[in-house]
């Protein structure tokens, strides 16, 4: 179990290390510079020089690159262009929990409603209950969130009035209901409907297993036979694939947050990108990605514990 373990940590090590190269490289690719943002008259070629100076950006794209991982190893990615009175840490640590609020919510959302419409289709499969949930999985599926939000703020809120179209209330971290309701329904929506296909694949498969009709032969009866074998052995896959739902969604919506006008760090990291703010982009990006890998790591290593048959596997 060590050596599983050890191998997958090197392994998301390398993917960070690979990824922040390519942000990194791929955020100075793109034409244009941070320097004329916000300004109505262009910059000097002498004021570039001294904000390249100030910033580090004169130096080889490496050894900016090799200074970042350096300074980003002790969580310092710099501070930001367009607010340099705060760090990039500290604009994270800010715009974190509205995304947080939201996505966590919403993958609440999607993740019980997926559960229960999965499970409810394994029930009666093969029914007509049982297409009309597969059908909607698979419109919901194929439904992008921000298209969501806009139908959802067009309905519900321009034609009906019955929730605001977008904003915070107050500007304190819990808005109100009102507010959270159709950000966190076009977020969560669209992902019940891949939950609750695999819901309903993993109970079909267990429901199909060998140990399952040897339960029946027992003469177990059916609800003891759902609660102790079936879901037992069906979460296994269910746990793995729904856990990373929540630090995925609670970073934040790079669609959702610009539609309904949520301060979060998907419609900041939006705003980052057009202004070319290399660090805020830089810190965002990882943040996300050490926050999706470790949840990948945990999931990896919990699902060697529960089944020894992963570890023998990768052995081979």
């Amino acid at each position: 179990m060590l050596s599983y373990t050890i191998r997958r940590f090197a392994g998301i090590l390398t993917t960070l290390l690979l990824l922040s190269l390519f942000t990194f490289l791929l955020s100075r690719a793109v034409p244009g510079g941070p320097w004329a943002i916000g300004a109505e008259i262009p910059m000097s070629a002498e004021q570039i020089a001294r904000f390249e100076a100030r910033y580090g950006l004169d130096k080889p794209l490496m050894v900016q690159y090799l200074v970042w991982l350096r300074n980003a190893l002790t969580l310092d990615f710099g501070v930001a262009f367009t607010t340099p009175e705060l760090t990039v840490t500290q604009l994270i640590s800010r715009m974190l929990p509205y995304s947080a609020l939201v996505g966590g919510l919403a993958a609440l959302l999607a993740i019980s409603l997926g559960i229960l419409m999965g499970m409810l289709a394994a029930a009666f499969e093969d029914s007509w209950f049982d297409n009309l949930i597969t059908g909607y999985a698979v419109i919901m599926s194929t439904i992008p969130s921000f298209v969501m939000g806009f139908l959802l703020a067009y309905f519900f809120a321009v034609k009906l009035g019955w929730f605001p179209s977008g904003g915070w209330g107050t500007g304190d971290l819990w808005p109100g209901v009102k507010y959270l309701v159709l950000p966190v329904v076009a977020y969560g929506l669209p992902a019940t409907g891949g939950v609750a296909r695999w819901t309903r694949q993993c109970l079909l498969e267990a429901m199909s297993s060998e140990y399952v009709r040897t339960a029946y032969a027992k003469g177990l009866r059916q609800v003891a036979v759902i609660v102790k074998h079936v879901l037992r052995n069906a979460l296994i896959p269910m746990v793995t694939s729904f856990l990373p739902m929540f630090p995925g969604m609670m970073t934040g919506s790079l669609f959702i947050e610009q539609v309904f006008g949520i301060p979060g760090l998907g419609k900041y990291f939006v705003q980052s990108s057009t202004n070319r703010d290399y660090p805020l982009v830089l810190g965002v990006t990882m943040f996300w990605a050490v926050l999706i890998s470790l949840t990948y790591f945990a999931t990896d290593v919990l699902y060697g514990l529960i089944d020894p048959r992963v570890r023998v596997t990768e052995k081979r």
